[in-house]
C-alpha cells in the first residue's frame, strides 16, 4: 500500500498535479470502508497499473481493476490455463492489486467445482516417463515442507515454489499413466495451497487467490474431493477475512456438500461459524461450532489428509473464541482463547499472535485494560518474529482503533512507543 500510494503521488506530479494517497487511503478503498475513489485517482490508478482511461468510464469501479477476472472452466483447457497463470505468477513479483476475482465469482467457482466430475486424464503425453522417485520425493517434500514455514517462511515459499514449476512441467510435457497423473495434480495442489497461505499472511491477497485457484484446478483433476473442499473453504476463510462473509457461507455450502473425512468437516464447519458469527447469527454459529466439535472427535488423525491433519482442538476453540467475541459474548470468548493458547503447538507463533490479539480484545470488551495491554504487546511481539503482515495488522488495527479511547492513558502510551520503535526497527 505505501508503494501504491507513492506510485499515485508520482503519477499526479507527472501531471502537475499534487495528490495526498497514503497507506490508510489505499486501506479504505480496499476494504470497501469508503465509496468509490474520485474520478482523478481513478486515472492515477489506472496510470499506474498501465490500463486505458476508455476502459476505466466504460467498465466502473470497480470492474475496470486489472484484478478483476473470470472463474475457469473446471476441464483440462482450464487446468491448463492454471498452470500458465501460476508459472506467470511464480516468475514476477507481485503487484498491488485488490481482488483477484469478485466475491461473486468466487461463489460461483465454489458452485460449479462441486458439480463438475473431473474428466480422465490424458494418458500419455509426449516426453518422457514420470520418474517414480522423483514423484514420490515431491510428495514427500509436498507434505514436510509447511513445517518449515513456522521457522523459515521464505525458504519454504522458494522451495513450495521450485516444486510448482516441476510438477507443472512434468504435467505439461512428460508422459504417464493416470494413477501417476492424479498423483502429480496431488502436489501441485497441495504446494499451492500452501503457497497460498504464505502469500494471504504476507497480505498478498490477489496471489494468494490465484494460487489458491490453481490449486483447486489440480485437486479436481486428482479427483480429490476433499482437498478440494478445504481450499475452497481457506477461500471462504479469506473472503471472511476481506469482510466478505455471506460470500464465505455460500462458498462452504458448496464445499461441505462433497466433503468425505470427518476432520475436513470440521475444518469447514468451523470456518462457517466464523462466517457466521460476523453476520450475527447467534443461532447458525451455534449450530455450526457444535456440528465442528462432532465432526473433530470423529476424526482421526491417522486418516485425516495431510493438507488437514494439523487441525486440533487448539484451532476450534481460537475460531469459537473470535466468533463469542463477534456475537458480543467476551467472557465465553476469554474461556475459549485462554483454552486454545493452553493447547495450541508452540511452533504455530502465527496462530498465537492471532490468538493473542484476539484474546486483547476479549479483555477490553470485560474491561481488563491491563490485561488487553499485556496480550496486545506478546501479539505484536509474536507477530514480528513470524514477519506476517496480516499478524502486524491486526495487531497495528486493535492499536489504532480498539485502544484508542485509553490513548492518553501511561500503560497505552508507554505501549504506542514500543510499538513504534518495534515497527522501526523492524523496517
Amino acid at each position: 500500500m505505501d508503494k501504491l500510494a507513492r506510485h499515485l503521488n508520482l503519477a499526479a506530479a507527472r501531471r502537475g498535479l499534487r495528490a495526498c494517497a497514503d497507506r490508510s487511503r489505499i486501506y479504505r478503498w480496499e476494504h470497501g470502508r469508503v465509496g468509490a475513489p474520485s474520478d482523478l485517482y481513478q486515472e492515477l490508478l489506472a496510470d499506474v497499473f498501465g490500463v486505458a482511461v476508455e476502459h476505466v468510464r466504460a467498465a466502473g469501479w470497480p470492474w475496470w481493476l486489472p484484478a478483476y477476472d473470470h472463474p475457469l472452466p473446471f476441464n483440462p483447457a482450464g487446468a491448463r490455463a492454471a498452470h500458465t497463470e501460476a508459472l506467470v505468477e511464480l516468475d514476477r513479483p507481485d503487484r498491488r492489486t485488490f481482488l483477484a476475482l469478485t466475491t461473486g465469482s468466487l461463489v460461483g467457482m465454489a458452485a460449479t467445482w462441486a458439480s463438475v466430475e473431473p474428466e480422465r486424464l490424458a494418458g500419455a503425453l509426449a516426453g518422457h516417463g514420470v520418474d517414480e522417485g522423483l514423484l514420490t520425493w515431491l510428495e514427500n517434500s509436498v507434505n514436510t515442507l509447511p513445517a518449515l514455514s513456522n521457522t523459515s517462511p521464505q525458504e519454504c515459499v522458494d522451495l513450495l515454489s521450485a516444486a510448482m514449476r516441476a510438477t507443472i512441467s512434468l504435467l505439461d510435457t512428460a508422459r504417464y499413466d493416470e494413477p501417476t497423473g492424479r498423483r502429480l495434480c496431488t502436489v501441485l495442489a497441495q504446494a499451492a495451497q500452501c503457497n497460498a497461505w504464505r502469500h494471504f499472511d504476507q497480505a498478498r491477497h490477489a496471489s494468494a487467490q490465484r494460487h489458491w485457484r490453481t490449486a483447486l484446478h489440480a485437486a479436481h483433476a486428482a479427483d480429490d474431493r476433499d482437498l478440494g473442499a478445504g481450499i475452497l473453504s481457506d477461500l471462504a476463510y479469506s473472503a471472511t477475512w476481506l469482510g466478505h462473509p455471506r460470500d464465505a457461507v455460500d462458498i462452504l455450502t458448496h464445499a461441505r456438500a462433497r466433503t468425505r473425512h470427518a476432520t475436513a468437516r470440521s475444518l469447514l464447519d468451523v470456518r462457517r461459524a466464523r462466517a457466521l458469527a460476523a453476520l450475527h447469527d447467534s443461532t447458525g454459529t451455534t449450530r455450526a461450532l457444535s456440528e465442528a466439535e462432532h465432526q473433530l472427535e470423529r476424526g482421526h488423525s491417522r486418516t485425516a489428509p495431510a493438507w488437514v491433519a494439523w487441525m486440533s482442538p487448539a484451532d476450534l476453540a481460537v475460531d469459537a473464541g473470535r466468533c463469542w467475541l463477534d456475537l458480543d459474548n467476551p467472557q465465553r470468548a476469554a474461556a475459549a482463547l485462554d483454552e486454545g493458547l493452553c493447547l495450541l503447538d508452540p511452533t504455530r507463533e502465527r496462530t498465537r499472535a492471532i490468538m493473542l490479539t484476539y484474546r486483547a480484545h476479549t479483555a477490553l470488551a470485560n474491561h481488563h485494560l491491563d490485561a488487553a495491554v499485556a496480550d496486545t504487546r506478546s501479539a505484536l511481539d509474536t507477530a514480528l518474529s513470524t514477519g506476517a503482515s496480516r499478524c502486524l495488522d491486526l495487531v497495528r488495527d486493535t492499536l489504532r482503533t480498539s485502544l484508542k479511547p485509553y490513548r492518553n492513558t501511561p500503560i497505552v502510551r508507554d505501549l504506542h512507543s514500543y510499538a513504534r520503535h518495534s515497527l522501526d526497527a523492524m523496517a
